[in-house]
């Protein structure tokens, strides 16, 4: 009788931790690829900003509708010169581990910005603040900066001048709070472990097998828990865009934009694909620190080489759409409802221009390529990289004479090629991170972290420094054109195509939103039957 009361008490047991477990809302998402990097302050890669976004959360927080909204601060008051701003926290904010978040910790957190023992790549962002950029140039002490805690829950930030862009830069994740014993404790990784890390957005970090999977689960103290709809996150790492369409298909994961390029037109007639506009630009960087490509004449030769419609209609086949210029479709232009490019110029054919591009190549010293020195093109693993510097090498062959040769690294260990200028002509590309070109222009300023080509022209630099602290909106869009003119004449990139980016999500996902900068926000997302 005991035996068969304790056998009906254990199956009883077993049908409600079934129950549960199915009733458990998991969304498994494949991010493709290992981050570099999830800190806050040092990610300069989307897939790190789509974790990062997930995990964490500033005063400000971008909205399912892409515009910055009261985030952790539940309002803020500015001065009358623009140059003092108040943030007040919500009450009761909590880190995920049921610890107080306070004031303290965005103190924390911007100053780790402006550290130039952190080395923020977009430290440059802080510099509005009042002795920012001294602190980051080591002319000043911490407790200069003008960021000051009120109290536990009140936030003053005193600005050198005004930003035309402030709450889309405290919107962005460099911004946001950090806890100083966490941080302290593993400096330079934090972030890289679910025992180390400390997280204050929607979910949180409890499991990451590096190179393969992490675990985000809801985070009960997350001041906005109740609009979030799922339980889990699995953030799978197929980078295989073969092996993810499988996955895919096979009902393994619920969303996944690693798509093998010749099956993408078939997947979107096909309804089972969709893509999104992405503003951003593939573009090719030249090592203009050494020959050949010093040479501003080689430069453009190679970029008239390039057929960018023969690109995008036969190797990308998304709709994306020939880059003619460096910044993409969508971003602001000098007056309302006018877009920047139609404002702009274009500075390139969408087919190649062989014959001036021959003639170049001819000016510069080498007649039909001959006398060239031998050149590589490095790229970091992925087939849509690799078919597009295929098609480059065949453009280069054919409408140059010149052999290049193909060497691909994985993505981390790619991202410090370029760093290190450790190339001669590489792959990149560039999402915005706010709504405006400059956002673009930023990463080729002489002094930026982001510009790996080496390029330095201090009339681009004054136009687009100026434009930081501009606030009569169709004078800075000016300097921005004029900016984006002496760029193109200089050529230290080489634009390719404007970004579209096609993707897959199951039937029984609703609410995930991708924004148009390529980051994935899970706070929406709902799983029904």
């Amino acid at each position: 009788m005991k035996k068969r009361s304790w056998i009906l008490a254990a199956a009883a047991a077993l049908a409600l931790c079934a129950s549960a477990c199915a009733a458990e809302k998991v969304f498994v998402y494949n991010l493709g690829v290992e981050p570099r990097t999830i800190d806050p302050a040092l990610n300069n890669a989307t897939d790190g900003s789509t974790i990062i976004y997930n995990l964490f959360e500033g005063l400000v927080r971008v909205s399912l509708e892409d515009k910055p909204e009261p985030g952790l601060a539940k309002s803020w008051d500015v001065s009358e010169d623009g140059l003092t701003w108040t943030f007040h926290l919500r009450d009761g904010l909590k880190w995920h581990d049921g610890t107080p978040l306070t004031a303290e910790h965005f103190r924390y957190g911007l100053l780790r910005v402006v550290d130039p023992n952190v080395a923020s790549p977009y430290a440059f962002l802080g510099f509005p603040i009042v002795n920012a950029e001294n602190f980051y140039n080591g002319k000043c002490k911490a407790e200069d900066v003008g960021i000051k805690v009120v109290d536990n829950t009140t936030l003053e930030l005193k600005l050198a001048y005004q930003n035309p862009l402030m709450l889309d830069h405290l919107s962005y994740h460099i911004f946001f709070p950090a806890k100083p014993e966490v941080v302290e404790a593993h400096p330079r990784d934090w972030t890289t472990s679910p025992d180390t890390i400390l997280c204050n957005g929607p979910f949180y970090l409890t499991e990451w097998k590096h190179n393969a999977e992490m675990t985000l689960v809801k985070n009960p103290h997350y001041w906005d828990a109740e609009n979030v709809k799922i339980d889990k996150v699995r953030v799978v790492m197929i980078t295989d865009p073969n092996t993810a369409l499988a996955a895919f298909k096979g009902g393994k994961i619920d969303f996944n934009k690693r798509l093998p390029s010749m099956q993408i037109p078939v997947l979107l007639k096909s309804g089972q694909a969709k893509t999104v506009n992405t503003l951003g630009v593939s573009f090719s960087v030249f090592n203009v620190t050494q020959p050949p490509f010093d040479n501003p004449l080689v430069r453009r030769a190679f970029a008239l080489a390039v057929d960018r419609q023969g690109i995008v209609d036969k190797v990308t086949m998304a709709g994306q759409a020939p880059a003619n210029a460096y910044i993409p479709y969508g971003l602001p232009g000098p007056e309302d409802g006018k877009d920047f490019r139609a404002a702009g110029k274009s500075y390139f054919s969408n087919r190649a221009q062989p014959e001036e591009a021959r003639k170049l190549l001819a000016e510069a010293g080498y007649p039909d390529g001959k006398g060239f020195p031998k050149i590589t093109y490095k790229y970091n693993t992925n087939e849509g990289n690799k078919n597009i510097a295929e098609a480059l090498q065949a453009m280069w062959k054919r409408n140059l004479g010149i052999e290049v040769e193909l060497y691909n690294e994985e993505w981390k260990v790619f991202i410090n090629t370029r760093f290190q200028k450790n190339y001669q002509i590489a792959r990149h590309a560039y999402l915005v991170d706010f709504f405006d070109p400059a956002s673009l222009m930023d990463i080729l300023v002489s002094d930026s972290p982001e510009n790996v080509t080496g390029y330095n022209n201090p009339e681009y630099d004054k136009l687009v420094v100026a434009a930081r602290s501009e606030m009569d909106h169709a004078k800075r869009i000016g300097y921005l054109l004029k900016a984006e003119d002496i760029l193109m004449q200089d050529l230290p990139v080489l634009p390719i195509n404007y970004y579209s980016t096609p993707y897959m999500v199951s039937e029984r996902v609703k609410g995930m939103y991708i924004s148009p900068r390529n980051w994935d926000f899970f706070r929406g997302v709902e799983i029904v039957k």
